[in-house]
């Protein structure tokens, strides 16, 4: 069967709309007709993906999500999150209204969610993608982490089934994330990693594919500038990919550094499978992207976000990836990459993307008639 088919992106940096390819590619596949609702950057993101496919309809949210988590010092940090906190279940109704009109507009089959939780509809089925259960604020802020918890349960709730892109214990990649008794009675299933890349046999020639990425541009320039300092002085090629997909450029520096606006017009997966170490943020999608690659890799949080840090800690703790615990601790000494590190996960052999959307696909069937 051939269905109009929605899906609703987080526009929260480009994870969501990165690990969103494969599935939303799988049903271009079956001859369906795609409809993207999300922010301009997103949509942007998608345009360079699908430049010329007529099925994918991209349709722009004006209402922007906050960037959670923000601000430098403590009492910013504690204002904006109240305050943030306090706008969600507005910019929630404000989707949810959005997404019933679409899907009376475009007779939708069913409804995808990447992350954003106003992506449902009680008039067709609606699949929330999220490995984000339990919020793991550290103190003074763990009292967030509960009250987000349960908000969490309420929503969950709108939705036909929640999809979790992870592994059951003792092999999953989000630990405590999507973990806890309290969800005990939402339907949801893990499904596996989902990733855009796809292992290629190629020579490993980029000794270094740095990913600036994330929404909290206010932590970027000194992340960007520390590394840059410390490998303009190594031996090799490096590759910086800003993460801006509002405008695009190439810059040469010294040191064989080149640094790009995005991954626009060039084979990221070649990039990425060329790499001999990616270094990034602990971001999820990144940590996806890296066991589906089986790739080395040195790690670090954004400053304040709390997911981020909680991954830092429980990969460094695990032992599966290398670890810097704080940006402002990137230095020549630090920066190294022990291969160690990552053989645990490279040695586990565990299912990838193929077979995620397989039972992604599966479990949608059970539902669509």
């Amino acid at each position: 069967m051939v269905y109009n088919i929605l899906f609703n992106i987080c526009a929260l940096g480009v994870g969501h709309a990165a690990r969103s390819l494969p599935y939303i590619k799988y049903y271009l596949k079956k001859g369906n007709k795609i409809y993207i609702y999300s922010e301009k950057h997103i949509l942007n993101f998608y345009k360079n993906e699908f430049p010329k496919d007529k099925r994918v309809v991209l349709i722009e949210n004006t209402k922007k999500w906050p960037p959670l988590e923000r601000g430098k010092s403590a009492i910013g940090y504690f204002c904006n999150i109240v305050i943030d906190g306090l706008s969600m279940p507005h910019i929630i109704k404000y989707d949810h209204k959005v997404v019933e009109n679409l899907v009376k507009k475009y007779n939708i089959k069913f409804v995808v969610s990447d992350g954003n939780y106003g992506g449902y509809s009680f008039k067709v089925p609606s699949f929330l993608i999220t490995h984000q259960f339990e919020f793991q604020f550290e103190q003074p802020y763990t009292l967030f982490g509960k009250f987000g918890s349960m908000f969490n349960v309420s929503i969950f709730k709108r939705f036909t089934k929640i999809l979790i892109p992870d592994y059951p214990r003792p092999n999953c990649i989000s630990g405590n994330l999507s973990h806890n008794k309290r969800f005990d009675n939402i339907e949801s299933e893990y499904i596996g990693i989902l990733s855009q890349y796809h292992k290629i046999k190629i020579k490993q020639d980029i000794d270094y594919l740095v990913i600036i990425s994330g929404f909290l541009h206010e932590h970027k320039k000194e992340f960007y500038d520390n590394l840059i300092n410390v490998l303009e002085k190594r031996k090799g090629k490096k590759i910086f990919i800003m993460g801006d997909h509002l405008n695009d450029y190439h810059k040469k520096l010294s040191g064989n550094i080149d640094v790009y606006s995005s991954f626009k017009g060039l084979n990221k997966n070649e990039l990425f499978n060329r790499a001999k170490v990616i270094v990034s943020r602990t971001g999820y999608t990144t940590l996806m992207d890296l066991v589906e690659l089986e790739k080395d890799a040195i790690l670090i949080p954004t400053l304040n976000q709390s997911e981020q840090e909680y991954l830092a800690k429980y990969h460094e703790h695990k032992g599966f990836f290398n670890i810097i615990r704080s940006q402002k601790l990137i230095n020549d000494i630090n920066l190294v990459n022990n291969p160690k590190n990552t053989f645990k996960l490279k040695n586990i052999n565990l299912p990838k993307t193929n077979d995620a959307v397989k039972k992604m696909v599966a479990i949608i069937n059970e539902y669509v008639k």
